[in-house]
């Protein structure tokens, strides 16, 4: 299988793991060694992006000044700098198995006269598929370290981490007016804070002013009505546009900011603090507004998704969770398209990926279930994190 080569430097993201290097450090940098990849941001982590191919990531030292002599180097896994990593992000990535990844010329040497070393090739093949069902996320952490004692290694810019970001390539039920979703909860909810997640892309949005309102998509509500509790969450109301993702919860009610597009995925949160609804649209905070501190109550019959009158648009949804506790913004944006299904608060996980029929599996093992109250239209092979 031919793999393909990356363009390191635009895959750099911005953690607040790593800090710049001052002017000062750079006013001695003298005969010093670093991974040429992290241009000496310190402890660099780079997302590669890992589809169906092998994935080959150069590797290069850079020294500063030309070298005196033959300089010696080794790059080598580093388990605690991973773990420093998701410490300080609130992450919990995982070494990736060597079986996945091959580094081959990991010992380097620059040349007498030379700045630049030739390359290391870093060579990680495809998750396999219990890997990506797990919900678990993988990395590879090296330090550069010196083998014969020559010349220093800068501290910043002897460290790099690349994220593996896998293709979420899954099935995806299609709702509409005649299709809605039914939930049999566990057991009755009441919730001081709560998370609502899910992926959704939508055929049909309105543009204008009460356009297409009223396109729900998760509804539920207490036994004793909703002004007992409620998560109302919808496309579109007569006041505003169409294309306007909004909320009904703890007697408030709150729009998005953004307009959204026709047959577009987005990675949605609704998080309740039990002061505070704040809405993410693909990681970022889009909309927040206070709410009056009452719990959220969800009867065990009361959930559902989607609505026969005032739904027309096709409804694909994927990665439906709910957690019984506020998610950080950081968990938020870390984990869009799946998430360990044993994670600390997640109350139900429904991927709907079964590619076939009309019940859905709860991922929790909770006993939570949901199913269709017709047959279920499924799109194979959709890739959530295509854009």
């Amino acid at each position: 299988m031919n793999s393909f080569k990356i363009g390191i430097i635009g895959c750099l993201i911005a953690i607040s793991f790593m800090v710049g290097c001052d002017d000062a450090e750079y006013s001695v940098l003298r005969n010093q060694a670093y991974i040429s990849q992290t241009n000496t941001n310190p402890n660099t982590a780079l997302k590669v992006f890992i589809d169906k191919n092998p994935v080959d990531v150069n590797l290069n030292v850079r020294i500063s000044d030309p070298a005196v002599q033959d300089a010696k180097f080794e790059l080598v896994e580093d388990m605690d700098l991973l773990d420093r990593f998701n410490k300080q992000n609130f992450t919990a990535y995982k070494f990736l198995s060597s079986e996945q990844y091959r580094l081959d010329g990991k010992d380097i040497e620059v040349k007498q006269g030379h700045t630049l070393s030739s390359s290391a090739d870093l060579n990680i093949l495809p998750l396999t598929d219990e890997m990506k069902k797990s919900g678990e996320k993988y990395a590879i952490a090296l330090t550069l370290k010196s083998k014969d004692g020559s010349m220093d290694v800068l501290k910043s810019g002897g460290n790099i981490l690349y994220l593996l970001d896998p293709a979420i390539i899954t099935s995806v039920p299609v709702f509409d007016k005649n299709t809605n979703v039914a939930f049999e909860l566990k057991e009755d909810l009441s919730l001081n804070e709560w998370t609502l997640e899910f992926c959704v892309n939508m055929s049909k949005l309105g543009k204008k002013i009460g356009e297409l309102n009223n396109q729900a998509l998760f509804d539920g509500s207490s036994n004793l009505g909703e002004g007992d509790g409620q998560i109302y969450t919808r496309f579109g109301d007569a006041p505003i546009e169409g294309n306007r993702l909004q909320i009904k919860t703890q007697g408030v009610v709150m729009d998005s900011k953004m307009q959204f597009e026709e047959n577009k995925w987005y990675h949605i949160a609704w998080v309740c603090t039990g002061s505070k609804v704040s809405l993410y649209v693909n990681g970022k905070l889009d909309n927040s507004k206070e709410t009056i501190g009452k719990p959220t109550n969800l009867g065990k019959n009361r959930c559902k998704i989607g609505n026969t009158d005032y739904l027309k648009s096709d409804v694909k949804m994927s990665e439906l969770r709910l957690w019984t506790r506020a998610l950080s913004p950081r968990e938020i944006s870390n984990n869009p398209y799946a998430t360990n299904p044993n994670a600390n608060g997640l109350s139900l996980y429904f991927k709907f990926n079964e590619g076939k029929g009309k019940y859905f599996v709860d991922a929790t093992g909770h006993g939570n279930k949901a199913w269709c109250n017709s047959e279920v239209r499924w799109i194979p092979d959709v890739q959530l994190n295509a854009q």
